[in-house]
């Protein structure tokens, strides 16, 4: 059950990272968002949502990066403890879940705003973002796995 909590988190995470990181993105889905037709008091609620998830965010990523250092300073030690280190890698996945979870809790309190009708266009909003994170995410590894030419080797016309 956690594990499927935890790839849960980590695909509205992922959806979630592209709303805020790509802009081209961000201007599809702030399309979508138009759509939803909003009342001036729901848009001012969304984006409280949105301000307190993303301060959220920034105060657990900054654990994370320091749980990261602290990690290094044990995997560096003089005389290594493993307990102490898979404490703290324990550790680390538990903030990262921590900040998925700030996510998915923007999440349904947006949802729980919204009219039976906005909710049926939102999930659409999340489905076109989750498909087009697999999409990223498939060009990335394509991407990735690709050879690298070697520098002597002709350039391809």
């Amino acid at each position: 059950m956690k594990r499927l909590t935890v790839m849960m988190a980590a695909v509205l995470m992922l959806f979630s990272a592209q709303l805020y990181s790509q802009p081209d993105d961000a201007k599809q889905i702030q399309k979508f968002m138009g759509k939803l037709n909003l009342t001036d008091e729901q848009k001012k609620d969304v984006e409280k949502i949105h301000f307190d998830a993303e301060k959220q965010t920034i105060a657990q990523k900054a654990k994370v990066e320091t749980a990261r250092v602290e990690l290094q300073q044990l995997l560096k030690a003089d005389a290594p403890e493993k307990s102490a280190i898979e404490k703290k890698i324990s550790d680390i996945a538990d903030l990262k879940v921590q900040m998925h979870m700030i996510k998915i809790n923007s999440w349904f309190a947006i949802n729980k705003l919204l009219t039976p009708d906005q909710q049926k266009t939102w999930k659409k909003v999340l489905e076109h973002g989750l498909a087009l994170q697999r999409y990223k995410m498939m060009k990335h590894m394509r991407d990735r796995h690709m050879p690298t030419p070697h520098p002597d080797a002709p350039m391809p016309k």
